[in-house]
């Protein structure tokens, strides 16, 4: 199994390139960002926790 940040790589990579994401599981890339960010800095991670609004948009994909 692939740890948190070589996937959010891959998915960075996938962005920077320009392609579709929509398809990925946006949840568990999002999941991924939280743990990563949490590692670095805690206070962070609870701050985009509350400010996000990925689960607003993600409600609204195609």
């Amino acid at each position: 199994m692939e740890d948190p940040v070589k996937r959010l790589h891959k998915f960075r990579n996938r962005i920077a390139h320009h392609e579709g994401i929509w398809h990925l599981p946006l949840e568990a890339r999002r999941d991924d960002i939280q743990r990563v960010l949490a590692f670095i800095a805690p206070a962070a991670a609870a701050w985009v926790a509350d400010a996000s609004r990925i689960d607003d948009v993600l409600a609204r994909r195609p």
